[in-house]
């Protein structure tokens, strides 16, 4: 029994990932931003970036990559990567995330505009999430 609980446990931080996986797959419309847990509304803006990269070609992976290493150093993305390791809140880092993933596709679309359909479809995919 102590063996099985034991077991258990060490799976229990699994808790929050699995909520935000099961918030993810309800019905498109019963979620919105506001009804989310901070911790679902991250989860979900990563799994959409993901999703669209995820269906990239080899080619534009990379291409996506050199755009970001190009623009890592920007003081613009810097400062709003600052302020999401500086948030003070779950609320917060979200509203910084949201306005890192805007600033970080701003750039990357200046620093190769070929990428531009790509960061037009990772900003559909979030707002779909956001609102």
């Amino acid at each position: 029994m102590y063996r099985a609980a034991t077991h258990l446990s060490g799976h229990l931080f699994l808790a929050p990932l699995m909520l935000a996986v099961i918030a993810l797959m309800a019905p498109r419309g019963t979620l919105s931003a506001q009804t989310q847990s901070p911790q679902q509304v991250l989860a979900a803006m990563e799994k959409c970036r993901d999703q669209v990269i995820g269906g990239l070609s080899f080619s534009e992976k990379m291409k996506m990559k050199a755009a970001m290493s190009a623009i890592e150093n920007k003081p613009e993305f810097v400062a709003a990567n600052n302020a999401v390791k500086n948030a003070p809140t779950l609320e917060a880092q979200i509203e910084a995330r949201k306005a890192l993933s805007k600033v970080k596709l701003d750039l990357i679309a200046q620093q190769d505009p070929s990428l531009k359909p790509i960061v037009d479809k990772i900003r559909a995919a979030q707002a779909m999430v956001l609102n």
